[in-house]
């Protein structure tokens, strides 16, 4: 009885207060709502990089990825957020198609904006092209092109060493270390290095690299330690490096010649700031065959050990280079912890996916090493006797879904996004013709030797 008499009381005493109050009590405070926004980041073909970013957002949170696809169905994809912001990925996806995303809370009703992106779509495989052999055997002497730069179709340098006759039908013992293309047809010039370094003497030595800055300034270099710089076609200048770097040059790159990396044997990387150079430190022994970088900060290279199979690849910057991985000859079980085989090439796309290649072909994406899956027979024990391919010496182009790779046997071959196709002269495993090649907008320029030949495949799109 007393009990029912409490709650009675408690009662009236309730909605007196209820009735007889002339003012609206204050509402309780709002709950702070988390926000969840979506943004584009990068984009391929088949991937999609997108930005979330979250305020007030209690972690870790339970979260739903939602997908709408361009064929009006749909996918959702749970996940723990341990982050205030994530990187999302997605792959298996179609170029050149729209797909919409949207971020959902599993326990309320909150959700992101809507994002809608387009995929990449593919390139085109459709090159025309024409071949072009330079040098006379008889003059004794291999004729053979090691690189090549594209400052547009009309204005490309190719760099090596071109014995002819001379003008008396005498093999010349001075060779041609350029051959330019002019829109028309490829010059043979003689580009000038100093006989010693000190010396006031020129003379016209192989060029083993070569490298356009963003002012269309030329460096190329022989295969010892000294540079020709050339502006607008004319040499204006010939230096050798100093002697705290004592090194061979193997490739030179560089956006700017404020920021320009050398590369050469014994591990050695040397950098100039536009006003000096200096030596960095590499963490190899390796020869050191190719390099690339986004920018100053990250700069990749990679060296090869041709007898031994093996190969490293290296990142830094001019403060310093530490190895990233090594690769050697292995079981399969081991791989990915290192590369399999030598590596020669090494080149970064438009959303920082890191290419190295040689026996196989890799990648590095989203912190992870892989092979390049679309690339037919690049795994351990497939090409067997090099009937799709030979060995890659050179990964060079536009986009993720717009680059050539380049190699023995006269591989040349092109990836669009999806697919790769040989471009050029058919692949022939039984081939001589060994090859680099660079890649700018709709040309492409594939440089080495056919036998004792300089040779060049110059393709339009």
């Amino acid at each position: 009885m007393k009990k029912r008499f409490y709650i009675f009381l408690n009662l009236i005493f309730l909605l007196s207060l209820t009735t007889c109050s002339t003012t609206e009590p204050p509402p309780p405070p709002d709950e702070t709502k988390p926000v969840l926004t979506l943004s584009f980041d990068k984009k391929s073909c088949t991937e999609l990089w997108i930005k979330l970013t979250t305020k007030d957002l209690t972690l870790p949170s339970e979260l739903t990825l939602k997908q709408y696809n361009p064929t009006g169905d749909s996918i959702s994809q749970s996940f723990i957020l341990n982050t205030k912001d994530s990187l999302l990925y997605i792959d298996s996806l179609f170029p050149n198609k729209t797909y919409k995303f949207l971020i959902t809370m599993q326990q309320s009703n909150n959700a992101s904006n809507e994002l809608s992106v387009t995929t990449m779509d593919t390139t085109s495989h459709n090159f025309t092209y024409q071949t072009f052999e330079f040098g006379e055997p008889l003059t004794g002497n291999s004729s053979r092109l090691y690189d090549v730069a594209i400052i547009n179709e009309n204005n490309i340098w190719a760099v090596g060493e071109i014995y002819v006759n001379d003008s008396l039908g005498q093999a010349d013992p001075i060779p041609y270390n350029v051959a330019r293309w002019n829109g028309i047809e490829w010059e043979l010039k003689r580009i000038n290095f100093p006989v010693v370094c000190g010396q006031s003497n020129l003379i016209s030595y192989p060029s083993r690299s070569i490298n356009v800055f963003n002012d269309n300034e030329i460096w190329m270099s022989t295969g010892g330690d000294k540079i020709a710089v050339i502006k607008e076609g004319i040499q204006i200048n010939q230096f050798c490096l100093p002697s705290n770097l004592n090194m061979s040059i193997n490739k030179i790159w560089g956006v700017d010649k404020n920021n320009t990396y050398i590369i050469g044997n014994e591990g050695k990387v040397g950098y100039y700031n536009g006003t000096s150079w200096s030596s960095v430190t590499s963490g190899t022994t390796l020869p050191l065959t190719d390099i690339y970088g986004k920018d100053d900060n990250e700069v990749y290279a990679v060296g090869i050990n041709v007898s031994e199979a093996k190969g490293v690849v290296l990142k830094g910057n001019s403060n310093g280079f530490s190895v990233m991985i090594n690769s050697e000859i292995m079981n399969e079980n081991e791989l990915f912890n290192k590369l399999f085989g030598s590596l020669d090439a090494i080149w970064l796309d438009e959303n920082n996916t890191l290419y190295t290649a040689g026996n196989l072909m890799f990648q590095h994406k989203n912190n992870k090493w892989d092979y390049v899956r679309s690339l037919p027979e690049n795994y351990i024990g497939g090409n067997p006797g090099t009937y799709y391919r030979g060995f890659i010496s050179s990964i060079r182009g536009n986009t993720s879904n717009d680059y050539v790779i380049a190699g023995d046997r006269n591989t040349l071959k092109h990836f669009n996004g999806i697919s790769w196709q040989q471009i050029g002269l058919p692949y022939n495993p039984q081939s001589q013709i060994s090859l680099i090649a660079k890649q700018k907008g709709n040309t492409v320029v594939a440089v080495g030797s056919n036998g004792s030949n300089a040779f060049i495949i110059l393709l339009n799109r």
